[in-house]
């Protein structure tokens, strides 16, 4: 048995239907083959949820918030990594020193309770090269933090992508040598290089340097691990 874990945006979900199917068709061969296959996400859950259901995209294992919050096939989450309230006042002021707006989120909306806040999110506009800075100061406080394509994502600092696998690993009660990883940017970083890690050919500068195989697209990884 294996498990793989997958990034969604710009590895498994892709603007295009033709590879959507074909990736779809693929991870549900991969389950029935009697593999386990998991997604890992910086989105909330009511974000990816639509989506899910949408493609019909079956899945043992959800990851959201980068592994703020982890769920099991059944959408019960049995793991959260909330902010404190005294991390929130400490990461705000940064924001707000360089005029970025933000909101928190509680892992499934925008929230103002700052007891239930899984992710404090800022909004680069067009202001790019501040929101590096912004990230620069963050990880030096101690949190983790990235950049995506639109926003500054700031979690508690023992959250990422390969720490929720390993929580994911405990509780499937399997090894990590059947853990195989793919993803496409520095969110997916921590995981890629922590387990079997493969890129997408279309990814972020940032994963530029590792040495690792590259895939098109994740049905064709699929069918690759498939073969072995």
């Amino acid at each position: 048995m294996k498990i793989l874990a997958s990034d969604f945006d710009y590895t498994l979900y892709i603007k295009d239907d033709d590879i959507m199917q074909k990736n779809v068709d693929a991870i549900r061969r991969f389950i029935k083959n009697g593999n386990l296959f998991g997604i890992v996400t910086g989105r909330n859950y009511s974000s990816i949820k639509v989506l899910l259901n949408q493609y019909g995209i079956p899945y043992h294992y959800l990851v959201c918030q980068d592994g703020a919050k982890i769920f099991d096939s059944m959408d019960y989450c049995f793991s959260t990594t909330n902010l404190s309230r005294e991390e929130i006042v400490q990461i705000v002021p940064v924001l707000e020193k360089e005029h970025f707006n933000y909101f928190l989120d509680d892992g499934y909306n925008e929230t103002t309770n700052m007891d239930d806040c899984v992710k404090v999110v800022g909004v680069i506009g067009d202001k790019r090269e501040d929101a590096k800075k912004i990230v620069d100061c963050l990880r030096e406080m101690g949190f983790y933090a990235y950049l995506s394509s639109y926003y500054i994502n700031i979690l508690h600092g023992s959250v990422n992508k390969k720490e929720a696998l390993e929580k994911i690993l405990v509780h499937a009660d399997c090894y990590k040598e059947d853990l195989y990883v793919i993803g496409d940017g520095d969110n997916d970083y921590e995981m890629i290089t922590a387990f079997h890690g493969v890129i997408m050919k279309k990814h972020q500068k940032s994963l530029d340097h590792l040495d690792c195989p590259q895939y098109r697209t994740l049905y064709e990884y699929i069918e690759e691990l498939e073969k072995n």
